[in-house]
């Protein structure tokens, strides 16, 4: 466990003084040690979990319920003076043993969790089910099983990114916040495909299929070549919707291609039923800002580098050059 900050800041100094005198005058001495002392029930090592727009009376009737304070309506205005009432931040706060009602209020007003959280990074591009893989190699609890039945229709809406954890974090909570990262950090992104008349869930999917196709200076381009390929009626042809079925990695084999999956941009034309990862922000940029080119077609060698074509003959070519 961490241990949280003991250097009180100069407001909140001043405001527990205030409320210690204030307490001290009107209420009298008698007050001071369920102020300062522990509640006689108090019984540690314990956590408790706020929940998200949690109100102050349900924390305090928790608290009271758990033996933790001795006195609801104390807490509260302790906490109130501290400034703490909407900020309380959701989550687990640890307490490793038995402490007064102004160490509480502290605590919860300074979102002093007391509880180390786990660090859980998600790259661009990692789907559902490389995400659920992370989660449960840093989270040995967490239930993949469920993220993976909440999160189904989510694909592509889940925001890649680095979280801290707290260790009982379960799918729910887990979900939400991937969800409502994603919604929060390309709003402004939406508003532009709203003002130009593109549909949001067509840009979702194309940019997952840019983000598993295409590198740091090929987004654009790329994007480029997909829409108009598929303002032509022309198959994407991008390995990278077979490989969301398949799972498998390198270049795709003949048997691959003849998959009957809507996936299987080669048999199939216009964009897959849904995105086949979770794109970062460039690569949602990159769908909503193509880059024209005269190029058609393009392929990675066995390195990785891209190779562009403006004919099928020379796409022939790079693939006779660099393929085989």
């Amino acid at each position: 466990m961490e241990e949280y900050s003991s250097h009180p800041r100069s407001l909140k100094t001043t405001l527990t003084t205030i409320v210690v005198v204030l307490i001290i005058t009107v209420i009298g001495y008698g007050t001071i040690s369920v102020f300062l002392f522990p509640a006689t029930t108090f019984v540690a090592p314990i956590t408790i979990t706020v929940t998200k727009g949690e109100p102050l009376t349900a924390l305090s009737d928790d608290l009271f319920q758990k033996g933790l304070i001795s006195s609801k309506r104390l807490f509260e205005a302790t906490l109130i003076t501290l400034g703490g009432e909407h900020a309380i931040a959701e989550g687990e706060y640890y307490f490793d043993q038995p402490v007064g009602i102004l160490s509480l209020a502290t605590r919860f007003s300074g979102q002093q969790f007391g509880i180390t959280r786990s660090k859980v990074t998600f790259p661009e591009g990692f789907s559902r089910s490389d995400m659920a893989i992370r989660l449960k190699q840093v989270l040995p609890a967490f239930d993949q099983t469920t993220f993976l039945t909440l999160t189904k229709d989510k694909e592509g809406y889940l925001f890649p990114d680095t979280y801290h954890f707290f260790p009982h974090a379960n799918a729910q909570s887990v979900a939400t916040l991937l969800e409502e990262t994603f919604t929060t950090k390309t709003a402004s992104l939406k508003e532009d495909a709203r003002s130009e008349g593109k549909d949001w869930s067509d840009i979702v999917i194309m940019a997952s299929i840019i983000e598993r196709e295409a590198g740091e200076n090929d987004r654009e381009i790329v994007s480029g070549i997909l829409w108009k390929r598929l303002s032509q009626g022309i198959p994407l042809q991008a390995d990278a919707t077979i490989r969301y079925v398949t799972g498998s990695e390198g270049s795709v084999t003949k048997s691959e291609l003849a998959i009957d999956s809507p996936y299987n941009s080669y048999k199939y034309k216009g964009l897959p039923p849904t995105p086949i990862c979770n794109p970062g922000l460039k690569a949602l940029t990159a769908a909503l800002t193509p880059q024209q080119s005269t190029y058609w077609y393009y392929l990675h060698d066995k390195s990785g580098q891209i190779h562009y074509a403006s004919t099928y003959k020379e796409h022939q070519a790079n693939i006779n050059k660099y393929l085989k």
